[in-house]
C-alpha cells in the first residue's frame, strides 16, 4: 500500500500541473482571441467612445456652473428620563429613516421656502439702504430673489418650476453619521439653503411630536371623562347594594350555612351507609361482619356508624346465636350417637325431639330479627328523607347568599379596575405634559454647511462617459468575440477539429516575383515566413515515421481567399531547395494563378493533357528555381469537375510519379466546387488551409466532414496568416535576430572527402 501511494502522488501532481498549464494556455488563446479582435475592430471603439463621451461633454459645457456644500449629522446620545420615554421612534432603521426624511420633498420645499422669505427679507433691507449708495448688495439681493422666488411664482396659474437644489443624503459605514451634499446654481444660496434644511428637519419633528403629544392628551382626556363617568356609575351601584343588603350577616350567614350543610351532608351519608348495610347483611353474617369489624382498627365514621347499628340489634342476634349453638350440638351430640345406637332408640328419639324444637326455636328467633331489621330500615330510611329535605332547604338559602356575595365582589372588582385604569391615565397625562418639555432630540448638527465650492463637472462627467463607453465596447467587443467561430490561433484550431496541425505561417507582407523564381528572392523574405514552411516541410517529411511518405499531396481549403496557392507554391520552392524534385501542378482549372508567380503561359496545361491533346512532358515548364517544376492549369473545354473524374489522370499521375520526389497539387476549395473532394481520394495525403480570422469553424468543418466522406487521408491543418499578440507570437520572429542565417562568401568551403553530386534518380532532403 505504502508503494502504492507512493507512485500515485507523483502521478496526481502532474496530472495537476498538467492542467494547470491547459488552462493558462486556454486563457492565453483566448487573451489572444480578443486583442485580435480588438485590433479589428478599433475604429468601432473609436467610434463609441466618440458618441458617447462627445455629447456629455458638449452638455456638461453647456450646464450652467454648480456649487456643492456639505455638513455633517450624527446621532447624539440622550439623557434616560423615564418621565420622558411616552414618544419613541423606530431603532433598528433609525438613522435610515432619518436620511429618508432629509430627502423627502416636504423638508426641501420647507427649507426653499423658508430660504426665499429670508432673501426677501434682505432684498427689502438692502433696497431701502440702496438709497444711501449700498447699489452692490442691492443688485445682488435682486439676483437671488430672481432665482430663488422666480418671476411668476405668486400666481396661481405658473407653471410648476424646477427644484434650484440637488439633495444627496449618505449614511456612514458603520457608524452613525449622516453626510448632506446640497448642489445649487450659486454660493451664497446653495450653503443657506443646507442650514435652512437642518432647521426644517428639527423644526418639522418638533411640531411633529408637539401633534402627536396634542392628539394623545386629546384622546387621553376624552378617556378619562369616560372613565371617571363608568366610575362614578359604578360606586352607585355599589353603594346601592349595601343598602339594601347587610353584607357582614351574608358573610356570616354563607359560612354558617356551609358548615352546617356539610354536617348535614356527612349524616346522609352516615345513613346511607347504614342502610346499604342493612339492606345486603343476612342475620347469619352479622356475627361474622362483627367479628371483622371489630379486628379492624380503621376510624370511618360510616363504618362506626354501620357498628352502631349492629349493636342495636345485639339481643335478637344473641337469642338466633343461642339458639343455632344449641341446635348444631344436638346434631352433633345425635350423629355420634347414631354411630352407635339404633335409630328407634329412646336416645336417639328424644335428641330428634330436641333437634325439632330447637329448630322452631331458631326459626323463631330468625322471625323476630328480619322483622326487626326491616323496622330498622324503614327508621333509617325516614331520617334519611328528613335530613335530604333538611338539606335542600339549607342549600337554596346558602345559593342565594353566595350569588348575592359574588354579585357584590363583581361590583367591587369593576369598581377597582375602572380606579386602576383612572390612575393610570392620570399618571399618561402627567407623562405627556412632562415629554413636552423634558424631550430631547436625538440627531444632532455635527459639522455645519460649509462654503459652497465649484464642482468640476465637466471632469468628472468626462471621466465617468469614458468609463461607460469603455464598458460598452469591452462587452460589444466580447459580444464579437462569442459570436465569431472564425479560428484566431492554432490552439483553438487543435480543439475545435479533429486533425492534426502541421504549422502555422505568419501573417506578413509578400511582394510577388516579377519573372521567373530565383532562390535570392526566398532568402528577401522575412526570416519567420521561410522558417514556418520549413517547419511545415519537416511536419511533411517525418510524419510517417520511417514508414512510406507521401509523395502526391493535393492542398486545398473551405473557401475561396485563404492562401492554398501561395501556401502551395512557397511549399514547393521549399522542399525544391532541399533538393527534392518537386512538381507543381496547377489543379484549379477553373481560376489558375501559378502561372503567374513564374511568368509562364496559361495553356496549354493540365486540361489539354486530361483530354488527351498533348503529353505530359510537352506542358511541364522548367522554373528558375532548381528542381521545380510546373504544369499549368491550362484551358478546359470541358467542365473541369469532369476532367479531373476521368480515367486520363490517373493515368497522367502513374507517368509522372517516377520522375519526382513531391507532386503538389493546387485546387479548388471544398465548398466551392466538387473538384477537390473528387481528386482528394486518388492522391496520397490532403492538406487543408485553414485562414486565420477568416475561416469559420462552421465551414471548416463542413471541408473536413467532405474529405472523409470521400474516403480521402487528410494529413493535417496549416493555419494560415496566423497574427501575434502580447500573448501568442511566433517563435521564428522572437528569435530571427539571433538565428537568421546569411550566405558566407569570405571563407572557401573545406574539401570534402567523398562526392556530394546526387545520383540520378534520387534525391537529397535537406
Amino acid at each position: 500500500m505504502n508503494n502504492n501511494q507512493q507512485l500515485t502522488t507523483p502521478v496526481v501532481d502532474f496530472l495537476a500541473t498538467s492542467d494547470r498549464f491547459v488552462s493558462s494556455s486556454r486563457l492565453h488563446g483566448r487573451l489572444h482571441r480578443y486583442q485580435l479582435l480588438l485590433r479589428r475592430w478599433w475604429w468601432l471603439v473609436c467610434l463609441i467612445l466618440l458618441m458617447v463621451v462627445a455629447p456629455v461633454y458638449l452638455f456638461t459645457v453647456q450646464l450652467p456652473p454648480a456649487y456643492q456644500s456639505k455638513a455633517r449629522m450624527w446621532l447624539t446620545g440622550r439623557l434616560n428620563l423615564n418621565e420622558g420615554r411616552l414618544y419613541t421612534e423606530e431603532l433598528v432603521d433609525y438613522l435610515s429613516t432619518q436620511a429618508e426624511l432629509l430627502r423627502s420633498s416636504t423638508i426641501q420645499q420647507r427649507a426653499l421656502a423658508k430660504l426665499r422669505r429670508d432673501f426677501t427679507n434682505d432684498f427689502t433691507t438692502a433696497a431701502a439702504g440702496g438709497s444711501r449708495g449700498n447699489l452692490s448688495l442691492v443688485q445682488q439681493a435682486r439676483k437671488l430673489v430672481k432665482d430663488l422666488v422666480g418671476q411668476d411664482s405668486s400666481t396661481t396659474n405658473a407653471p410648476e418650476e424646477a427644484f434650484p437644489f440637488t439633495l444627496k443624503v449618505a449614511e456612514g459605514a458603520k457608524s452613525s453619521i449622516l453626510e448632506l451634499r446640497v448642489t445649487g446654481t450659486e454660493p451664497a444660496s446653495t450653503r443657506a439653503f443646507l442650514s435652512r434644511l437642518m432647521e426644517e428637519y428639527f423644526a418639522f419633528k418638533k411640531e411633529h411630536r408637539q401633534q402627536t403629544t396634542d392628539r394623545t392628551l386629546a384622546s387621553v382626556t376624552a378617556e378619562i371623562r369616560q372613565l371617571a363617568e363608568e366610575l362614578k356609575a359604578q360606586q352607585e351601584k355599589v353603594y346601592a347594594f349595601q343598602s339594601s343588603n347587610n353584607v357582614v350577616f351574608l358573610q356570616e350567614q354563607g359560612t354558617s350555612a356551609g358548615g352546617y350543610l356539610a354536617l348535614l351532608n356527612r349524616q346522609i351519608a352516615t345513613l346511607r351507609t347504614q342502610l346499604q348495610l342493612l339492606q345486603r347483611l343476612q342475620p347469619e353474617q352479622w356475627i361474622d361482619t362483627e367479628s371483622r369489624r371489630s379486628a379492624s382498627n380503621s376510624g370511618d365514621s360510616e363504618e362506626a356508624a354501620a357498628r352502631d347499628t349492629l349493636v342495636s340489634l345485639a339481643g335478637p342476634r344473641a337469642d338466633l346465636f343461642r339458639a343455632n349453638q344449641q341446635m348444631q350440638l344436638l346434631k352433633a351430640k345425635r350423629e355420634e350417637l347414631g354411630r352407635f345406637l339404633r335409630p328407634a332408640h329412646p336416645k336417639i328419639i328424644k335428641l330428634d325431639e330436641e333437634i325439632a324444637t330447637q329448630e322452631r326455636l331458631v326459626n323463631i328467633s330468625r322471625a323476630e330479627t328480619l322483622q326487626q331489621l326491616a323496622n330498622r330500615r324503614q327508621a333509617l330510611q325516614l331520617e334519611l328523607t328528613n335530613l335530604q329535605s333538611a338539606f335542600g332547604e339549607e342549600d337554596v338559602k346558602a345559593l342565594e347568599s353566595s350569588r348575592k356575595m359574588a354579585d357584590y365582589d363583581r361590583m367591587r372588582l369593576d369598581l377597582r379596575r375602572l380606579e386602576a385604569s383612572y390612575d393610570r391615565l392620570l399618571g399618561v397625562i402627567q407623562t405627556v405634559d412632562v415629554s413636552k418639555t423634558v424631550d430631547q432630540e436625538n440627531v444632532g448638527v455635527l459639522e455645519p454647511a460649509s462654503v459652497a465650492r465649484p464642482i468640476p463637472r465637466l471632469v468628472r462627467n468626462t471621466a465617468l462617459a469614458l468609463l461607460a463607453a469603455l464598458a460598452l465596447s469591452v462587452a460589444v467587443v466580447y459580444c464579437l468575440g462569442v459570436f465569431d467561430d472564425r479560428f484566431a490561433s492554432p490552439l483553438e484550431l487543435a480543439d475545435c477539429l479533429s486533425a492534426e496541425v502541421l504549422g502555422q505561417i505568419p501573417a506578413i507582407s509578400l511582394k510577388h516575383p516579377k519573372g521567373q523564381l530565383a532562390p535570392s528572392f526566398f532568402e528577401r523574405q522575412r526570416f519567420e515566413f521561410l522558417e514556418s514552411f520549413r517547419n511545415l516541410r519537416s511536419s511533411l517529411l517525418f510524419m510517417r515515421n520511417g514508414e512510406t511518405r507521401p509523395k502526391t499531396i493535393l492542398i486545398t481549403s473551405s473557401l475561396p481567399r485563404e492562401g492554398k496557392s501561395t501556401v502551395t507554391l512557397y511549399l514547393a520552392a521549399t522542399m525544391a531547395m532541399a533538393n527534392s524534385r518537386v512538381l507543381l501542378v496547377d489543379g484549379d482549372m477553373r481560376r489558375a494563378s501559378l502561372h503567374k508567380f513564374f511568368g509562364a503561359a496559361p495553356f496549354p496545361g493540365l486540361a489539354e493533357v486530361l483530354n488527351g491533346e498533348v503529353s505530359p512532358g510537352d506542358v511541364i515548364v522548367q522554373c528558375g528555381l532548381d528542381n521545380l517544376f510546373l504544369l499549368p492549369a491550362g484551358a478546359a473545354r470541358r467542365n473541369p469537375g469532369e476532367l479531373v473524374l476521368s480515367p486520363e489522370w490517373s493515368r497522367v499521375m502513374a507517368e509522372l510519379y517516377p520522375h519526382f520526389d513531391y507532386i503538389l497539387i493546387d485546387s479548388p476549395p471544398l465548398l466551392a466546387t466538387d473538384d477537390a473532394a473528387s481528386l482528394a481520394p486518388t492522391v496520397d495525403g490532403v492538406v487543408m488551409i485553414v485562414r486565420g480570422l477568416f475561416t469559420s469553424a462552421r465551414q471548416a468543418h463542413r471541408g473536413l466532414d467532405l474529405l472523409r466522406q470521400r474516403q480521402a487521408h487528410v494529413l493535417g491543418l496549416v493555419f494560415n496568416r496566423a497574427r501575434s499578440s502580447a500573448y501568442e507570437y511566433h517563435s521564428y520572429q522572437h528569435f530571427q535576430g539571433q538565428y537568421r542565417w546569411h550566405p558566407q562568401t569570405s571563407a572557401a568551403p573545406p574539401a570534402l572527402a567523398y562526392d556530394p553530386a546526387p545520383q540520378p534518380g534520387k534525391s537529397q532532403v535537406a
